[in-house]
């Protein structure tokens, strides 16, 4: 029996490492992003005009072919397409960076017919990994672009964004039940072999030992997108807490308004956040500005 999983996760939360361990299990087949789950949720998103859905199951519809056949025929053409790249392995699973913003569609094609693993990174260490990503880009992925309409500023978009899939994708893990399990990436670099036994007993194969998941990081990979920066370096944690080397503490702490309940919950260290200064400080600060020496005339 074949079997079909998908991981989720907000871009830059170890889903390449995890895809690449996965990839080289005897069972497993995991690619380098196809993107094809991404491709049908797309096809299955309806846009709304004065009301009315406009897309692909609407206008089938009108030709009389029924919601369920056209998701039915777009699972199966997902399947195949899985089939050939899966090389006789039984265990077909697809990391695509984005798919957590299309997690509505994905619901409705692949609920009841996949398993679902989830992955989780300090919200932190997201912002810094996605800004140094859209660095190299030239710009940020388009399904950004609804968070950033309403936060001009990058880090605020991104905090946003993270906060809103990530309890999304939590949600929607719950509602799964035996169906999904959801893992951290510090907990993944720190104990793989703990942290992945429940991946792959979702997965319903062997488990692989430690030595087979550190030989699985630094093999050769299957080439695509999404792996530009996962190579062979090995299994470290030198990734945790990178956010400390590019985003000031200060402008850290002041999205805790937003992280820090989410951060709470996943085990997260939430930072204090700063003192607001009262009007007296700002007096405070005044006189004692007003108190310094004039610097060199021009």
């Amino acid at each position: 029996m074949t079997r079909f999983a998908l991981v989720l996760g907000f871009p830059r939360s170890g889903g390449t490492l995890l895809r690449r361990i996965l990839d080289q299990h005897p069972d497993v087949s995991c690619p380098a992003e196809p993107w094809l789950t991404t491709a049908c949720a797309r096809f299955l998103t309806d846009i709304a005009a004065e009301g009315v859905p406009i897309g692909v199951r609407t206008g089938l519809g009108f030709a009389g072919i029924a919601e369920a056949e056209v998701t039915e025929a777009l699972r199966g053409l997902l399947f195949r397409f899985h089939a050939q790249m899966a090389q006789g392995k039984p265990v077909w699973v697809e990391k695509s960076g984005f798919d957590l913003f299309h997690l509505p569609a994905l619901a409705d094609l692949l609920v009841g017919h996949a398993r679902f693993i989830c992955l989780v990174r300090h919200p932190l260490d997201v912002i810094a990994s996605n800004l140094d990503l859209a660095a190299r880009m030239g710009r940020f992925m388009p399904e950004m672009d609804p968070y950033f309409a309403q936060h001009p500023i990058a880090i605020e978009a991104l905090a946003a964004a993270w906060a809103d899939r990530t309890q999304a994708m939590l949600d929607f893990a719950a509602a799964q039940g035996e169906a999904a399990v959801v893992a951290r990436f510090e907990d993944l670099v720190a104990d793989p072999v703990a942290t992945l036994a429940p991946v792959f007993g979702l997965l319903d194969v062997a488990a692989m030992d430690a030595a087979q998941i550190a030989a699985a990081v630094v093999a050769p990979a299957r080439p695509g997108l999404g792996d530009w920066k996962q190579g062979g370096e090995g299994l470290t944690a030198a990734p945790v807490g990178r956010w400390t080397k590019t985003i000031p503490r200060r402008s850290a702490a002041g999205l805790m308004d937003r992280l820090g309940p989410l951060m709470a919950r996943l085990n997260y260290e939430v930072l204090p956040q700063p003192r607001r200064p009262t009007r007296a400080d700002a007096i405070r600060q005044m006189v004692v500005a007003a108190r310094l020496p004039a610097g060199p005339k021009a």
